[in-house]
């Protein structure tokens, strides 16, 4: 907090006559009293100079200067004690005096940036940021009417909104925001969500998505959607489709199941080469030429042959190969 004095100190001495007059008497006290007037103000930027990040009792605690008064201060809390903003070297926040001590409440918006606001006042040209952060294009996301948004300094993100058409509640979480070449080219433009193209997403509908698709699909109705390079679920019980037992059947483990397959399509390929070994003997007998011609057999076992050798090579492959195992969806 601070005070600003409204008037002038006039120390000196208003000339007034032996017996003053009564306007003269009504001037000399407006003047004192304009001159003792202030303007308070209960709260102060503070220009952060230090940010005590993991120190017991201290965590989010800054260090700096009065903006204003420009009197050093030191340890000011942040006043919420679980919701923190953690500000950087060389932004402003704004600070109040409870019970005698100083808390500061947020950050003060000075770019309307959601990576960082500084402004740096009486520090060195060179002055860093912090020990990690360092600046980057981050843009805020575009927003609509109604919308309640958590943005972090990354790109990663909380909406919780709306579709426009029907008011239907949707909630988006987002980490890593892509910016297309539109975008790029206007300074300071806010960037649209893409579960698409975002790096990690998790969106909840209420009544499917009516401004954008997924994987080339029209949402509808109520979903969970989740977009990411790698989806890891854990949990001692998983359960897909329904929480009723009597309804549940238990996955398969694929390399137990592979275990028990190979041996059966191997048994199978043996047999498919014997009928294979006995189909051909029978083709020679069947020629035109042979014992007992019978084109129309020659041509109905060359079929099955055929289509007994394309079978073991696709054992064989499923034995080599594991094809018919997924080496996207895993468990244990």
């Amino acid at each position: 907090m601070y005070r600003r004095r409204r008037g002038v100190n006039t120390d000196t001495s208003i000339p007034l006559d032996r017996l003053g007059t009564p306007q003269q008497i009504s001037s000399y006290i407006k003047k004192l009293i304009k001159a003792s007037q202030y303007d308070f103000h209960e709260l102060e930027p503070v220009v952060v100079h230090k940010v005590y990040l993991n120190d017991p009792g201290l965590q989010g605690a800054v260090q700096g200067r009065f903006l204003v008064s420009e009197g050093e201060v030191d340890k000011v809390l942040p006043l919420m004690p679980n919701v923190q903003t953690i500000p950087v070297v060389g932004e402003h926040v704004l600070t109040a005096e409870f019970d005698n001590k100083l808390f500061y409440i947020s950050i003060v918006n000075r770019k309307n940036s959601a990576n960082e606001n500084s402004a740096p006042i009486n520090l060195p040209p060179n002055t860093k940021f912090g020990k990690t952060f360092t600046k980057k294009d981050i843009r805020h996301i575009e927003v609509k009417e109604g919308d309640i948004v958590v943005e972090g300094r990354y790109g990663n993100s909380i909406n919780i909104g709306c579709n426009d058409a029907n008011n239907s509640p949707v909630i988006k979480i987002r980490a890593g925001q892509t910016l297309d070449s539109e975008t790029r080219q206007i300074t300071g433009k806010p960037v649209k969500e893409n579960i698409d193209t975002d790096a990690s997403s998790i969106y909840l509908t209420s009544d499917g998505l009516r401004d954008i698709k997924f994987d080339n699909q029209q949402i509808t109705g109520k979903k969970i959607l989740i977009k990411s390079d790698g989806i890891f679920i854990k949990g001692s019980d998983i359960r897909l489709g329904s929480g009723d037992n009597n309804n549940l059947q238990p996955v398969v483990k694929g390399n137990d199941l592979k275990e028990l397959l190979d041996p059966i399509f191997a048994a199978q390929q043996s047999v498919n080469q014997a009928v294979i070994a006995k189909n051909t003997a029978e083709i020679v007998v069947s020629s035109p030429g042979g014992p007992t011609p019978n084109p129309q057999k020659v041509v109905d076992l060359t079929k099955e042959n055929k289509t007994l050798l394309q079978q073991n090579k696709d054992l064989q492959n499923a034995i080599d190969n594991s094809t018919y195992l997924s080496d996207k969806v895993k468990t244990i």
